[in-house]
């Protein structure tokens, strides 16, 4: 590929950490925490946090149970 050749995703092709909030039912730090799994497909650019939606989709169904950390987030925002 050409050095100077950029590649352009549809923006559809990410979600946010809000879209993995309301897809999971989970708290908006408990998405955070999640993005900091050495598993979990995330995009990082700034600050700016961007996850393809095909790679967290398959690492959904994938998963058995819910990570450790969203575990824990979880049970201290109860």
């Amino acid at each position: 590929m050409n050095r100077n050749t950029t590649y352009t995703a549809p923006i559809d092709e990410f979600i946010t950490v809000s879209d993995v909030q309301r897809y999971l039912k989970i708290s908006q730090s408990a998405a955070y925490s999640l993005t900091h799994a050495k598993d979990f497909p995330v995009f990082r650019l700034g600050n700016s946090i961007r996850i393809p939606k095909a790679a967290f989709f398959a690492w959904v169904a994938l998963k058995p149970s819910i990570p450790a950390c969203v575990a824990d987030q979880m049970r201290t925002s109860a």
